[in-house]
């Protein structure tokens, strides 16, 4: 995961969806404009092909849910906004064409992803 962590369309992701969470805080309606973002990963996926897809979104989750459990919890609307974002990620929306892993990996990695993180 660590391939990707200066990834600059990885971070610049992060940032649209750090920027919306921002705008939750005053009660504005992001969740379509964060659907969009995560949309844009997945059409880059498909158009840039990273060597290893499920890599990277998995790098993307963590980063998303690392930012919303370091956020205050005062800010319900900001950490909820991060957090649903890394839920819209799922493995099962990369073509079948580029995973670099099968299914049951996949979903091997994700479980033990949610027991460490203490999301199970």
């Amino acid at each position: 995961m660590k391939t990707y962590a200066n990834d600059p369309f990885l971070k610049d992701s992060i940032n649209k969806i750090l920027g919306l969470a921002t705008l939750t805080l005053y009660g504005v309606n992001v969740q379509p404009a964060v659907d969009g973002v995560i949309d844009n990963v997945f059409h880059y996926l498909n158009k840039a092909a990273p060597r290893d897809p499920d890599a990277f979104l998995l790098a993307f989750k963590n980063a998303l849910t690392a930012l919303a459990d370091r956020a205050d919890d005062s800010m319900t609307s900001y950490r909820k906004t991060l957090h649903d974002a890394a839920l819209l990620i799922r493995m099962t929306r990369i073509p079948p064409h580029m995973k670099s892993v099968d299914s049951t990996k996949i979903v091997s990695m994700f479980q033990k992803f949610q027991l460490k993180t203490g999301h199970a």
